[in-house]
């Protein structure tokens, strides 16, 4: 693994699972008790109300990709006093940014809430305070972000598996208190969550504040550095316009068309797949600062050995967990919600196609970001993304099922994917061939391998032992064909490598 930090990532990735099962688990049952607890019009209520105010996080998505991007850009480097001035401007432009978005909440997006929304009349009030409730823990979560950032930039996964974990545990304890006071459930939850994004707020400026000494805040104002952080921003800004108009758009329009009720489908499916994904987007995380720090060090072979190697391991973490998922979506809702929402497993499953793509797209993204070369990708990507909402509002007008505009999604999605690996060559002198033969050749044959005795089962089972025989029968398959065939042989070696090593020390230890 030539000049990768292997153990670096090993061990950041151990931290990053331990904090994704616990909040996984945590998660699920949560939502399940919020669900049955506010009901499904008011659960459907909340996440409408909360992706309102999500419209704008297009703005804090922008400075969340440029802060860290020149953070980890920074320290690839090895420019400690630079990493300075620009953690001092980053705090001065998310405080900026925090107030221009409460601005517009509280003008657009309130006036938006009160007459175009398809609400029940006698929960107005309740709408309004939730509303007010969640712009100030959006603008928390915009104030945290370098944060978070610098975090993640010095690779301290420790603790930010930590800090996830006590989140998350503060939210079950949300849950408890949710059942036993008798009070407006709504705002009552609402409320709870924005006291907990307080003490998180407040716990993350501690630890950064007495850990890294070279991040503590200084009043600067360095223009060139303002420029240079909106700059690369304001390309951001483009594409994370376009996928949060996407993913918010289509919930208003479900919302106008439907009523509350499919957005709480569309919140159960989009809880779950967040739950799934983070198997993905954990190991991405350990592996996403190296990547930005190799093109930084000019250290081009191991830059494109990561883009490989986490391009085709991030399909395949996600693929083993989503498969036996797929197949028993209809039962595990089931059994998890008892009554779940109309539309909820179908959208359920959409999003997981859509989260596939994304799984080996997701590294050349990271890419991009590691050059600072931004203009013409994000042209190109949001051109793409936008197409969803005239084609939602096209599906939905004619009288279609709302399962229409997801598998829209999907599709345009897949045609995002190979865009971004053609570009690639362009700006990175990607070799695309070798990536075809490397990640796209073996994550499809690999599956192609998988799927069939699973499927075949699935159609002649049914109950208990179509969920347990499927699901166990797709995990022994895939941990077998990924390692055979999946991946390269020092992957292989490392492999077998870590494990006696783990085994060893578990040993000496007993």
């Amino acid at each position: 693994m030539n000049k990768i930090d292997s153990k670096k990532i090993a061990k950041n990735t151990l931290f990053l699972y331990l904090r994704m099962f616990v909040i996984m688990g945590i998660s699920l049952y949560t939502s399940r008790v919020v669900l049955n607890t506010l009901g499904v019009n008011d659960y459907g209520i909340y996440n409408i109300v909360g992706g309102i105010v999500v419209l704008f996080s297009f703005f804090k998505d922008a400075l969340t990709n440029s802060t860290y991007r020149f953070f980890t850009f920074e320290l690839g480097k090895k420019n400690l006093m630079g990493l300075r001035t620009i953690f001092s401007m980053s705090i001065n432009v998310h405080w900026l940014m925090a107030v221009v978005i409460f601005v517009l909440a509280e003008t657009i997006g309130l006036w938006f809430l009160n007459h175009k929304m398809n609400f029940p009349v006698n929960r107005i009030e309740a709408i309004n305070y939730v509303y007010q409730f969640t712009i100030v823990v959006f603008c928390l979560e915009v104030i945290r972000t370098p944060y978070n950032s610098i975090i993640i930039a010095y690779e301290k996964m420790n603790f930010y598996a930590y800090s996830s974990v006590i989140e998350a545990a503060l939210k079950l304890i949300i849950v408890y208190i949710l059942v036993l006071f008798d009070y407006d459930k709504l705002i009552l939850y609402s409320s709870l969550i924005l006291f907990v994004a307080v003490i998180i707020f407040l716990w993350y400026f501690i630890y950064c504040k007495l850990s890294f000494k070279n991040c503590n805040y200084q009043a600067v104002w360095d223009f060139s550095i303002f420029k240079k952080l909106l700059n690369y921003s304001g390309w951001s800004l483009i594409v994370n316009t376009a996928n949060v108009g996407a993913t918010q758009g289509i919930n208003v329009l479900f919302n106008i068309f439907f009523g509350v009720a499919i957005n709480a489908a569309m919140g159960i499916a989009n809880q779950i797949n967040a739950a799934l994904t983070s198997f993905v987007s954990n190991f991405q995380q350990a592996f996403n600062p190296q990547i930005i720090k190799s093109y930084a060090a000019g250290d081009k072979e191991s830059f494109m050995k990561l883009l490989f190697k986490t391009s085709r391991f991030s399909y395949f973490l996600l693929f083993v967990i989503s498969f036996p998922v797929i197949l028993n979506t209809d039962f595990i809702l089931k059994i998890w919600l008892i009554n779940p929402p109309e539309y909820a497993a179908l959208f359920f499953q959409l999003m997981l196609f859509y989260s596939l793509i994304d799984s080996f797209s997701a590294p050349l993204w990271i890419a991009v970001h590691a050059t600072g070369k931004l203009k013409t990708h994000q042209l190109l990507m949001s051109s793409i993304i936008v197409l969803n909402i005239p084609l939602a509002y096209i599906t939905l007008s004619g009288g279609l099922s709302p399962v229409y505009v997801l598998a829209i999604k999907v599709i345009l999605n897949g045609v995002c994917a190979v865009v971004r690996i053609i570009y690639m060559r362009t700006l990175i002198n990607l070799p695309i061939r070798l990536f075809f033969k490397k990640v796209m050749v073996r994550i499809i044959y690999v599956s192609a391998l998988i799927i069939p005795i699973p499927l075949v089962l699935y159609y002649l089972l049914d109950g208990w032992k179509q969920c347990l025989f499927t699901t166990l029968t797709s995990l022994i398959m895939s941990s077998l064909i990924i390692y055979y065939t999946g991946l390269e042989n020092d992957e292989q070696i490392f492999l077998k490598t870590l494990i006696k090593t783990k085994l060893k020390k578990t040993n000496e230890t007993n």
